[in-house]
């Protein structure tokens, strides 16, 4: 250790540095932001639900993107993954997965709900969810962000934010 030079002392330095931070808790990245070629499918997913029952296409909003991508951060660190709705104005849809899954798989999971909506009625089958589906397909929204975060190592949670929301009571669809 007599010739240790500087440069060996820094490297030393750095090494245990890096070694202490990969056990430390919050030194873990949950972002994993959509690329382009995700967003795409999630809006054409959206769009082709949409296009069924005659309603107009989404666009993307890099806005409601931003604004889902910090609620499925903080989803994803302080909330275990729990699907927790955030308190914004716009219309919202949560997804959590036990393992990486296709943009497509998370809205047609949503749009499944269609068998739950009783058009005539107004109003979902009883004991049954059909306000996902709803908002994709809801007449008056006009721009979707959406966003998946990490919670391990294969476990994601999503969010779709809609502007304007919809299932307004009293108000169908389309």
């Amino acid at each position: 250790m007599k010739n240790l030079t500087f440069f060996n002392f820094f490297l030393i330095l750095n090494l245990l540095y890096l070694l202490g931070c990969a056990y430390y808790p919050n030194y873990r990245v949950y972002s994993f932001e959509l690329t382009e070629k995700e967003k795409t499918e999630i809006i054409n997913a959206h769009n082709q639900w949409r296009k069924q029952v005659g309603v107009p296409n989404l666009v993307w909003s890099k806005e409601l993107e931003k604004i889902a991508q910090n609620w499925a951060n903080k989803l994803a660190k302080n909330y275990s993954c729990r699907m927790i709705h955030s308190s914004n104005r716009l219309g919202e849809n949560i997804f959590w997965s036990n393992s990486p899954v296709r943009p497509k798989y998370v809205v047609d999971y949503w749009a499944q709900e269609r068998f739950n909506y009783d058009y005539y009625s107004n109003s979902c089958r009883q004991d049954k969810i059909c306000s996902h589906y709803t908002q994709i397909i809801w007449r008056d929204t006009k721009e979707l962000g959406c966003a998946r975060a990490l919670c391990s190592k294969r476990e994601e949670i999503w969010v779709c934010n809609y502007n304007p929301a919809g299932n307004i009571v009293g108000k169908k669809p389309y």
